[in-house]
């Protein structure tokens, strides 16, 4: 489907342009040289796309339709049509072709500028899209909230946070009072990278700063509050730690799994064990998950015994079964059973072990991007906040 719209595409194309070629030339002698050539090129365009040589049919569009503020927006849809089908060196050719036209005004080289600099974040050009948005921030009016979308785009592909957090400024500071809920969440993420970066070179001064301002952009953000937990942790602060961790899931029940480790060694820092027996229990009530169900199977084994966690997780199986807790009720049997039986567990073990290692731990509930590693932004769609843990008997 996508190479007969090119096809019609570019052959309404070629028809239009030797449409308007005649027509210009309707004045002038019959037979004159400019118009037979004008008839060979498209003549020979044509045959180049009916020949599958794509590259010469484009080569023959650009120098044959003629740029004016006619055929502009054929042009421009020609090439954003390029782009979209993955051809972005053919895309640039067209785009950069408009704005090597002198003739156009203004407002049609800064659309052609726009759609140059989409081309090449789309071919991963990054240094030379962010030159040509930058540009238009300053120079065009009707543009700018556009281009600086796409320059925060830019500098998330970058990493270059802080410039991502001063381009939404710029982008808000005429618009609204208040960020949406979708620009707020997009900013403390980029604080968030920004403070993970400075608790990885050990400057907690600064690890603090930005999630407070990661928590001011919003508040209920799941990274932030992990962020802050973490870094009260490495401040030995662990009660202060306890009280962060324990806010996320009330309004993130999802991330629970993120939080488990640092929670239990929160915990066991200052030797609360009954207060984490209680509140793994309360989370694995309000909150079911494999995480937690075998987090308190491990706390059961190492305060009473593997029998007494085994009939735990068998009658927690019972209710919600999944492979990760049934691969853990293995691992507690087999440690026990003798002779046939240990090896039958064994064998079964090794079964669900190569099930599980075929199923991915996270989803991203946009695109479908899965993995075994958690991703604040999709790698693949480029969402933030749309990858989760999997659910039922798979996952969590």
């Amino acid at each position: 489907m996508a190479d007969l719209t090119f096809f019609i595409f570019v052959l309404a194309a070629i028809i239009i342009g030797w449409y308007l070629g005649r027509r210009s030339n309707r004045k002038k002698v019959s037979g004159s040289k400019e118009q037979r050539a004008l008839v060979r090129s498209y003549a020979q365009g044509l045959n180049y796309l009916l020949s599958e040589r794509h590259d010469d049919a484009i080569d023959k569009f650009i120098d044959g339709l003629e740029v004016s503020s006619t055929t502009f927006d054929t042009h421009l849809a020609f090439g954003n049509l390029l782009r979209r089908r993955g051809e972005h060196e053919q895309a640039i050719r067209v785009h950069q072709n408009l704005l090597a036209r002198p003739s156009l005004n203004l407002i049609s080289q800064q659309k052609a500028q726009l759609e140059l600099a989409r081309d090449y974040i789309a071919a991963g050009w990054l240094d030379r899209a962010e030159r040509l948005l930058q540009e238009l921030v300053e120079a065009s009016s009707e543009l700018r909230n556009t281009s600086l979308e796409h320059l925060v785009e830019v500098y998330r592909d970058e990493r270059e946070w802080a410039k991502a957090i001063h381009a939404v400024s710029l982008l808000h500071e005429r618009r609204f009072k208040r960020l949406s809920a979708e620009w707020a969440s997009m900013q403390a993420h980029f604080c968030c990278e920004l403070a993970e970066e400075s608790v990885n070179a050990k400057d907690y001064l600064s690890a603090r700063k930005h999630i407070d301002a990661a928590l001011g952009y919003d508040r209920n953000s799941a990274r932030a509050n992990l962020l802050w937990g973490r870094l009260e942790y490495l401040l030995n602060r662990p009660v202060e730690a306890i009280k962060v961790l324990e806010r996320i899931p009330r309004y993130s029940p999802d991330h629970i799994p993120e939080i488990l480790d640092l929670l239990i060694a929160s915990h066991e820092h200052i030797g609360d064990h009954k207060g984490l027996d209680k509140y793994l229990a309360m989370l694995l009530r309000d909150h079911p998950s494999n995480s937690v169900l075998i987090a308190l199977s491990e706390r059961i084994k190492r305060q009473q015994s593997e029998t007494e966690a085994a009939i735990f997780l068998g009658e927690q199986l019972a209710l919600r079964p999944s492979l990760r807790g049934l691969k853990h009720f293995l691992t507690l049997h087999i440690n026990g059973a003798e002779g046939r039986t240990g090896e039958y567990s064994s064998l079964l073990k090794a079964l669900v072990d190569q099930l599980i290692s075929t199923r991915p731990h996270y989803r991203c509930s946009n695109c479908g991007f899965a993995g075994n590693q958690l991703h604040w932004l999709c790698p693949s769609c480029k969402r933030w906040d749309s990858v989760r843990s999997v659910k039922g008997v798979e996952g969590e």
